[in-house]
């Protein structure tokens, strides 16, 4: 586990999904007080309180603010193979999957990733419909497509092959992608860095209150997809600052 201070890094929270969906307006995660989670256009939704579609143009309105730190754990999950016929003393590890695991804290100053985790969500926009789970259910699994066209909030219900970025789609969008800037683009520098934890879920929110009385909240992201430093060749906003390719199916 890594641990780094919220003034060394910068966060990016993005959708899986760059397509767009409902008539052509791409749609971004937003909340409000009336209808908790639901989807807007992003040219309507309020930069930094939203979660944007996956482009270059759009992700720095997905920026985690008021961060004051960062735990960044990289890990496998490996499966016990032996012992062998003959060979008592000899054990294996096999790999299974990626573990990687992302805690956000920032000072809290608004609901929104409360309602992102805890609900409710928009029936309009929920994949079940305005259904019992709407109301409890957040929006810890980014979208997911009813249709070719049209993008719901997901339940986490689907196995992850079938959350296509479009129906049939090669692509999958389920979860989120985080582009954490550990070190930003500067020209003639060749150390700059972009993590990028794809497909990654809402697996833990806490808030907390300091002794100085400050707010603050934890919430934590998990993904079994293999995570990618990604070495940037533009600034933030610039074609070329993060990793913005759709996950294939293929590597899941």
């Amino acid at each position: 586990m890594t641990y780094f201070l919220g003034r060394d890094v910068e966060v990016y929270l993005t959708t899986e999904s760059a397509t767009a969906p409902s008539g052509g307006s791409a749609c971004s995660i937003v909340v409000d007080a009336t209808d908790g989670a639901k989807l807007l256009s992003t040219s309507s939704a309020t930069s930094g309180s939203m979660i944007p579609e996956m482009a270059f143009g759009t992700a720095e309105s997905g920026s985690v603010l008021d961060l004051t730190g960062i735990d960044l754990s990289i890990g496998v999950s490996d499966e016990d193979v032996g012992p062998f016929l003959g060979a008592p003393q000899i054990m294996q590890k096999v790999e299974l999957r990626k573990e990687t695991v992302v805690t956000l804290t920032r000072k809290k100053d608004d609901n929104f990733f409360d309602v992102l985790f805890n609900g409710p969500v928009k029936g309009a926009d929920f994949i079940q419909g305005a259904t019992a789970d709407a109301k409890r259910m957040g929006a810890r699994y980014g979208l997911q497509f009813s249709n070719a066209t049209t993008a719901k909030i997901g339940d986490g219900q689907s196995y992850m092959k079938d959350v296509g970025d479009l129906a049939a789609s090669t692509n999958c969008c389920y979860g989120y992608r985080l582009h954490i800037v550990l070190k930003p683009f500067v020209t003639g520098d060749v150390t700059e860095e972009v993590f990028v934890v794809k497909n990654a879920v809402m697996t833990g929110h806490t808030v907390s209150l300091n002794a100085d009385g400050v707010t603050e909240e934890s919430i934590e992201f998990t993904s079994s997809v293999a995570p990618e430093p990604f070495v940037p060749t533009a600034a933030v906003d610039s074609d070329g600052w993060s990793d913005f390719t759709p996950t294939a199916m293929t590597e899941l």
